[in-house]
């Protein structure tokens, strides 16, 4: 991905050290990084064994 809009900051010893992104254009890469965590957090618990919700709700009672 290429934002043209982009702008890069060096330090004095031209090191880039940040960027500056219209807010459109971070709430964009912003959601697709969120998109991207969910999807890897579903693929890590997609083989578990799920639990009936009156058996979890027994269990979390037993818990109080």
């Amino acid at each position: 991905m290429q934002v043209k809009e982009a702008q890069v900051l060096y330090d004095i010893r031209g090191k880039k050290t940040h960027v500056v992104l219209p807010i459109k254009k971070y709430e964009e890469i912003l959601e697709l990084l969120e998109d991207a965590l969910d999807s890897k957090a579903m693929d890590e618990v997609e083989n578990e064994k799920t639990i009936p919700l009156p058996e979890m709700k027994k269990q979390l009672r037993k818990k109080i």
